[in-house]
């Protein structure tokens, strides 16, 4: 017959499971529930993108593009993120530039 786990492994692997899975509940928490402020720099991109077309870079078609690239780019941040202008952004926070 096998002898039963004594006093002091009982203990180490209730702290052990126990850690483990604090650990692993803060990971899914940060990662997936969180809510974390992101900036998008919406003014500076349509800036660039104005002054390539006005300077002739760009093209009708390639303007539609970039902005549809920039509402991809929105469109693709995560929920629980929260978008801010970039321009109310002092310091950290993320900026996400399209």
């Amino acid at each position: 017959m096998a002898k039963p786990a004594g006093l002091f492994g009982l203990v180490a692997l209730c702290l052990a499971v126990s850690t483990l899975t604090s650990v692993a509940t803060l990971f899914c928490y940060d990662r997936w529930y969180a809510q974390k402020v992101v900036a998008v720099d919406v003014k500076g991109y349509i800036e660039a993108q104005r002054e390539n077309y006005l300077a002739g870079k760009m093209s009708d078609d390639d303007l539609r593009k970039s902005f549809d690239r920039l509402e991809a780019v929105v469109t693709a941040i995560p929920k629980n993120r929260v978008v801010i202008m970039g321009d109310a952004v002092v310091r950290n926070a993320e900026t996400i530039k399209p």
